[in-house]
């Protein structure tokens, strides 16, 4: 199966708002996957890309809009130059994430989510080069308005040049004194590199471990102030209720404000040290409980 992904120059389609002509299509894979040709099939990709021994790109993108990765697919990817490389030389992935759900099969929103997630996406668009392994990243690219086939290939050559295979390639160039230095070089690589992700897993189970903790304190926490509500009057109570109540709302309206971006001028900024002054004295009352 196919789906048509965009490239860039042409007004999209969003919601009804726009409308305009679109451009030259690029076929994008739903399932299987091909050297040198676009695919949301993660896993087919790892699998060829493990039997050939081919890198993997990952692109998270916004097809339908976002701007630089329109420029990258009008730039570089829609090019014959890049295709001719691609071809011999990669598996590419398309972990999209439209305006326009119909374009990504329901089967792959989760999953493009989770990746998403793991990854540590920060914004649009992000190329990842992977080892054919599907597992080990060999780095991240950037995209940009001056980006063209040749210069981007350059790019991933740089990339490349730590790759298993590309190390061994070379290293075959060298006289035998050479390579026992090179293997050595390239072993005390990997081994450091292992350390790396071995430490990155650490420092992501710690901050979920924090986490947990942190929600597991402010529990116990809520459960000793209600246990010391629990033995108050009724009259002092009722009080405690009315005032976490109004705390809520207090709470509640002012991030609702806020997620408005009012301008900023001398009467929002009054508003918000009023509203602020609200909670502060709300929590203060709360405080004596």
């Amino acid at each position: 199966m196919k789906t048509v992904r965009l490239i860039a120059g042409a007004a999209l389609l969003l919601s009804g708002a726009m409308t305009g002509t679109y451009g030259e299509a690029v076929e994008s894979d739903i399932d299987g996957a091909t050297p040198g040709k676009w695919t949301m099939d993660f896993d087919a990709a790892k699998k060829v890309a493990a039997e050939k021994d081919l890198p993997i790109l990952l692109d998270f993108s916004g097809t339908d809009w976002c701007s630089w990765c329109k420029i990258m697919e009008e730039n570089v990817f829609s090019k014959p130059e890049w295709a001719a490389y691609a071809k011999d030389n990669l598996m590419m992935v398309l972990i999209d994430f439209p305006t326009d759900k119909s374009l990504v099969p329901e089967k792959y929103t989760q999953r493009n989510a989770a990746l998403k997630e793991a990854f540590d996406i920060r914004g649009f668009p992000t190329f990842i080069v992977l080892e054919s392994d599907g597992q080990t990243e060999l780095g991240r690219l950037r995209s940009g308005r001056n980006k063209t086939p040749e210069s981007f290939q350059d790019e991933m050559a740089t990339l490349f040049r730590f790759r298993a295979a590309e190390m061994e390639k070379y290293c075959k160039t060298l006289s035998p004194e050479k390579q026992a230095a090179f293997r050595k070089l390239a072993g005390d690589l990997t081994a450091k590199k292992d350390e790396l992700e071995a430490g990155k897993k650490a420092v992501i189970e710690a901050n979920e471990n924090v986490e947990t903790l942190t929600e597991e304190v402010a529990g116990l926490k809520e459960d000793m102030l209600m246990f010391r509500v629990g033995n108050l009057s009724d009259a002092e109570q009722k009080k405690f209720k009315e005032l976490k109540s109004q705390l809520e709302t207090a709470t509640t309206e002012i991030k609702n404000w806020l997620d408005t971006k009012p301008e900023r001028n001398d009467e929002t900024v009054a508003k918000y040290n009023a509203m602020q002054a609200e909670i502060s004295e709300l929590e203060k009352q709360l405080s004596k409980f």
